[in-house]
C-alpha cells in the first residue's frame, strides 16, 4: 500500500472543523478552526505532527499565517477556547497580559474590587501590596482584615485580666 504525500499545511487543514462564532467585546467575528479533541495534549491545547515531532497546533498555524512568534511573548486565546487554532483567535501578548486575560485564579483576584469583608481593595490606604519571592509582582491584602486577624491571633497569647474587687468609700458631705 503506497503512501500518498500530503503537505503539512494540507494535513493540518484536513484535521481542522468550523466551531461557534465566539462572543464577547473583543473576540474576532470569525467562527473558531477546532482541532479534533483526539489530537489533545493533557492542558487541552492541540499538537500536530510535523518535522518528526509534536509542536503545538495553535503555535503552527499562527507561524504559519504570520510569521514567528516574538520572543518573551504566548500566543493568547482571544475566543477563550484552547482547541482553537483560527490565527485571527490568536494574540501575542506578554505571560502577564496572558494569565490576567484568562479566568484563573490569580486573574480573578486581580479583578476583584472587593474583600471579602467588602472593604475598597481599590483604595491604596486600604490595601497593603507585598512582594514576597513568590510574587514578585506583589499580593494585594487588605489592611483592616489583615489588622482584625493579627488581633484575634494574638488575643488568646493575652494574660487573662482578672477583676480586683476594690472598696469604695461614700463621698463625704458637708453638714
Amino acid at each position: 500500500m503506497a503512501r500518498t504525500t500530503s503537505t503539512p499545511a494540507e494535513r493540518f487543514a484536513a484535521k481542522t472543523t468550523p466551531g461557534p462564532i465566539p462572543a464577547g467585546p473583543n473576540t474576532p467575528d470569525t467562527p473558531c478552526a477546532l482541532w479534533p479533541e483526539t489530537a489533545l495534549d493533557r492542558d487541552g491545547y492541540g499538537r500536530f505532527w510535523v518535522d518528526g515531532r509534536y509542536v503545538s497546533a495553535h503555535r503552527w498555524a499562527f507561524e504559519q499565517a504570520r510569521g514567528p512568534v516574538p520572543d518573551g511573548l504566548d500566543l493568547d486565546h482571544l475566543c477563550s477556547v484552547r482547541r482553537c487554532v483560527a490565527d485571527d483567535h490568536l494574540d501575542p501578548v506578554d505571560h502577564r497580559t496572558n494569565v490576567l486575560r484568562s479566568t484563573g485564579p490569580s486573574a480573578v483576584n486581580a479583578r476583584r474590587t472587593r474583600c471579602v469583608n467588602g472593604h475598597d481593595l481599590t483604595d491604596p490606604a486600604v490595601v497593603h501590596v507585598s512582594y514576597p519571592p513568590s510574587h514578585p509582582h506583589g499580593m494585594r491584602k487588605c489592611r483592616v482584615c489583615a489588622r482584625d486577624r493579627a488581633r484575634r491571633t494574638r488575643e488568646p497569647q493575652l494574660a487573662p485580666v482578672a477583676l480586683i474587687s476594690t472598696r469604695t468609700t461614700p463621698e463625704r458631705t458637708a453638714a
